[in-house]
């Protein structure tokens, strides 16, 4: 089965979070579950100097949020390695809150990079955590369990498998894009 990077470029213009609650660094890249102390929901609010759209997927590493209908989505195709927090994203020229948001934690790491297939970027010898891809091929046999992971040797990366992309998209979720390893570098 094919396997593909999910990403969000949003609805240009895109708005991006500014602030977050204070997770103490919670190791939302580590593939372990987040445990935060704080009361949901938690807070976040938009950068005042870029707004525009709002997102359905922010993968920041310090505000990992996903809108509900792509939850609901990921949710219906069998995903069940995400940990979810309540969330709300407040627009501060507005005062608005946006509920229909969580915040998302990937439980599980994969290494699944077909390193003899993949092309680094440049002179990086990192084969885990932040590998550089200039090209990347994925070892679909070590994949195969999984509807959607972090890559293990690119932990900001998130794979998924030919049911969700086809999902999402049936879905009509705007601002999710979905690259073919091979033309994917990050």
């Amino acid at each position: 089965m094919p396997y593909f990077v999910m990403t969000c470029e949003g609805v240009y213009p895109s708005a991006s979070i500014g602030t977050g609650p204070d997770m103490n660094d919670a190791p939302w890249f580590l593939g372990r579950s987040v445990t935060p102390s704080l009361p949901p929901p938690l807070v976040y609010t938009l950068n005042p100097d870029r707004l525009g759209n709002i997102q359905a997927m922010y993968d920041d590493h310090r505000f990992p949020l996903m809108r509900d209908d792509l939850v609901a989505a990921l949710q219906a195709v069998g995903v069940d390695n995400l940990e979810l927090f309540d969330a709300v994203i407040r627009d501060p020229s507005t005062g608005e809150d946006h509920a229909n948001y969580k915040a998302f934690n990937i439980i599980g790491l994969v290494a699944a990079a077909d390193m003899q297939g993949s092309v680094l970027m440049g002179t990086s010898d990192s084969t885990l955590i932040d590998a550089d891809f200039e090209q990347l091929a994925i070892d679909e046999k070590k994949a195969a369990p999984f509807r959607l992971f972090r890559l293990a040797e690119s932990v900001s990366t998130i794979i998924v498998d030919q049911v969700v992309k086809d999902e999402v998209e049936r879905r009509g979720i705007e601002g999710m894009e979905f690259y073919d390893p091979a033309d994917w570098s990050g």
